[in-house]
């Protein structure tokens, strides 16, 4: 497994262009071969892979919101090919399209599944990221979660481990129970202080990443990608420190 970064985790470093070439430069001084996007900076899909490409830095896979890949899918199919990226993820299940009920997640779960089925032809997988919400019971006591996957059998998981965990879940528990649909993952460590959650270094907080990296090892995940929603000391150390404990699981 190849360890990538989250381009949102540095968004305060990117607001001009030539913020962007310093933080690529950096991110790949941290180890980085390999990124996730979540946007283009302004730039086309084509001048972006020329960017991280003149850093070392590859695009494998997009965060792409659902309403783009429902309502363009032939642009999400061409940036996806002008990137080089192979997988594709849906960032979050938005709100105004479905309500947080059961016929609401199957109904969500069935439109991405028209979707995968569409960018399969293209050799691009879909994945869908969880926030905290889908874990919430829904009727019938499941919850939203495994409604949505129950319905799109070819939608494949991009947990969360830092927002699973934040919702009392087990991720490395979700991930055995999906390791046959994973080809991407979010390393998101975290930490409770005084009942409030924290983004902390990967290896600095609660998840138990030995035991999900056990699991992974098993399955086909290709990319292991680490994202920080904040920072609580430089983020270069925290990006080095994600990217040095990630590489000892993987021994």
């Amino acid at each position: 497994m190849t360890i990538g970064l989250q381009l949102y985790t540095v968004r305060e470093y990117t607001r001009t262009l030539e913020d962007l070439k310093e933080t690529l430069k950096k991110v790949a001084q941290c180890g980085y071969t390999v990124v996730e996007t979540a946007g283009y900076y302004g730039l086309s899909a084509k001048e972006l892979a020329d960017l991280l490409a003149y850093y070392g830095l590859r695009t494998v896979s997009t965060h792409t919101g659902f309403e783009a890949v429902v309502s363009n899918l032939e642009q999400v199919i061409a940036d996806h090919k002008a990137l080089g990226a192979t997988h594709c993820g849906v960032p979050a299940m938005p709100g105004r399209w479905y309500c947080r009920t059961k016929a609401g997640f199957a109904a969500f779960g069935e439109r991405m599944e028209i979707a995968a089925k569409e960018l399969a032809k293209e050799g691009i997988t879909l994945s869908y990221h969880n926030h905290t919400f889908e874990f919430e019971p829904v009727e019938g006591g499941t919850c939203g979660e495994a409604v949505l996957f129950d319905s799109a059998p070819t939608v494949y998981l991009q947990l969360d481990t830092g927002h699973c965990y934040a919702a009392h879940e087990d991720p490395a528990a979700w991930l055995a129970k999906y390791q046959n649909r994973i080809v991407t993952v979010h390393y998101k460590d975290v930490r409770f202080v005084d009942g409030v959650r924290r983004d902390v270094a990967i290896g600095e907080g609660e998840v138990n990443f030995p035991a999900v990296t056990d699991v992974l090892k098993k399955s086909g995940c290709e990319y292991i990608i680490v994202e920080h929603e904040e920072f609580n000391r430089d983020p270069w150390d925290i990006l080095k420190t994600s990217y040095d404990n990630i590489r000892s699981y993987l021994k």
